[in-house]
């Protein structure tokens, strides 16, 4: 699953501000396990003007098969 976020600025208030909200710093791309696969966090675009934060979620579909035996 891919899902991208974008915002706009002002002088005042930059787009990267964005990084403050989501807790991820905009230089940087992060990757973090989570319960069904892997879930990256990057920015493709981090400008003043204008932020965009990706997250690139990598589903493990065995793994949740895997889980799911002995249940039901």
């Amino acid at each position: 699953m891919f899902l991208t976020l974008t915002t706009t600025g002002t002088p005042e208030h930059p787009a990267t501000d964005l990084g403050f909200l989501l807790h991820k710093h905009p230089e940087k791309a992060q990757a973090f396990s989570t319960s069904f696969g892997t879930a990256h966090v990057l920015y493709p675009e981090a400008e003043d003007q204008r932020c965009t934060a990706a997250l690139l979620l990598e589903v493990d579909a065995v793994a949740l098969v895997r889980r799911g035996k002995g249940k039901g």
